[in-house]
């Protein structure tokens, strides 16, 4: 599957606001704050942003001209069945494609904790997946009520 790893869009730095994904270091960032500087005598109002990297969660901050272009990155969530779990990792269908995806491995965090628990329990799992610049991590977990 294409885990949206070069799809990037270009944005102005002026039309960010919170909740936009941004490219910040090389990083996909979900914009928590935004503020805008007056222009100085001699240049353009920049634009202070305060992110979040998507899938560390760890604080990242830029400062950019807001007329300046930076790149949003493509973020998709797909929801897919739990079929089973092998070792550290998920073992999930893709209705869409009809296949089974191995390769997403259960994070070390509540949320990969509630899936074991969830799986030993014996019930029908059902789990979203963030993806951007190819990577991917699970964010959310529920019971598959329709199973």
């Amino acid at each position: 599957g294409d885990s949206g790893a070069l799809r990037l869009t270009n944005v102005q730095t002026g039309h960010l606001k919170k909740g936009s994904y941004v490219i910040i270091k090389n990083r996909p960032t979900k914009v928590d704050s935004i503020s805008t500087s007056k222009p100085g005598k001699h240049g353009s109002a920049k634009c202070h942003i305060i992110a979040n990297d998507i899938f560390t969660g760890k604080k990242v901050e830029e400062i950019s001209p807001s007329q300046a272009s930076m790149q949003a990155p493509e973020v998709k969530r797909n929801e897919y069945q739990v079929n089973d779990i092998d070792g550290d990792f998920l073992v999930l269908w893709d209705e869409v494609d009809s296949c089974q995806i191995e390769h997403i491995r259960i994070g070390e965090d509540p949320v990969g904790q509630k899936i074991k628990e969830m799986h030993e329990s014996g019930l029908a799992i059902l789990v979203t997946i963030l993806s951007a610049m190819g990577e991917e991590k699970v964010i959310e977990v529920k019971e598959d009520t329709k199973a």
